[in-house]
């Protein structure tokens, strides 16, 4: 089982970006030259890796504003701290994640991203484009700047309802859309359903929400996952996206409902 250690980086910053995330689901720009890295988040360019099948893995980086950094080396999640002390530094506290082991590419991006990360020492950023250097000035990954928010289709992977996180059916499908004028709408695995929503930073309201009438036929528990789907989304209290993935939680701290970004 390969093994995710704690690790102590530094890195120096010429960056190009702040995203913002104080609002309201408007299309932030990516990044602009020579501001903060607190508040972006990148997707590593897996495809530029020449490892084969890796083009299917996902990988990315995430700055917080309270000095956090998290990812996902294309295996195991990671999380640690930073600094930036001035416009072209930046140091790494150290680095724990999660020891899952992974087989195929997955595990060929993961070592790779882990030992890529151990010897950036600067790097570089231009239309949207974040390539984390070594000592030699060689890139050793390539990060897409990428803009977190609900706007968009999201394929919901599991649920809260009858007192347990459940996965869909299988053969059922529940999508939501949330669209910037304030509207969700998607597929209850039977019937279509809409309704308003409101999110500011990481809150999040749903609802209420109303549904086409149709009789469900079809997977034993089909009916039950519906009304059970549709009652989660409209206890959302607030989300949190990190790379592809969308939570949604709800009054108590649970996880209401988990969602996926189709690639």
């Amino acid at each position: 089982m390969r093994r995710l250690l704690p690790l102590a980086l530094a890195l120096a910053l010429v960056l190009a970006g702040c995203g913002d995330d104080s609002g309201d689901d408007s299309t932030t720009q990516p990044p602009a030259s020579g501001t903060r890295l607190a508040g972006t988040q990148w997707d590593l360019q897996t495809k530029d890796l020449g490892i084969e099948g890796a083009s299917e893995v996902e990988s990315w980086i995430r700055f917080e504003r309270t000095g956090r950094v998290t990812g996902n080396d294309g295996c195991n999640q990671f999380t640690g701290s930073y600094k930036q002390q001035r416009d072209d530094g930046l140091t790494f506290g150290p680095l724990a994640g999660t020891q899952k082991a992974c087989a195929g590419p997955a595990d060929e991006v993961g070592r790779r991203v882990h030992a890529a990360l151990a010897s950036v020492t600067a790097f570089s950023a231009s239309g949207g484009l974040l390539n984390l250097l070594d000592s030699g000035g060689k890139t050793l990954l390539t990060y897409r700047a990428t803009v977190p928010g609900l706007a968009g289709e999201w394929s919901v992977l599991s649920v809260l309802y009858d007192d347990a996180i459940r996965s869909v059916i299988a053969d059922t499908k529940l999508t939501a859309r949330f669209d910037r004028d304030g509207k969700v709408s998607g597929d209850a695995g039977c019937n279509q359903f809409s309704g308003p929503y409101t999110s500011s930073d990481t809150r999040l309201r749903i609802g209420p929400l109303a549904a086409t009438q149709r009789a469900c036929v079809g997977a034993e528990g089909v009916d039950a996952q519906e009304a059970g789907y549709l009652a989660a989304l409209e206890s959302a209290r607030r989300f949190e996206q990190q790379g592809s993935g969308l939570t949604i939680f709800d009054e108590q701290g649970r996880m209401a409902v988990t969602l996926q970004r189709p690639r």
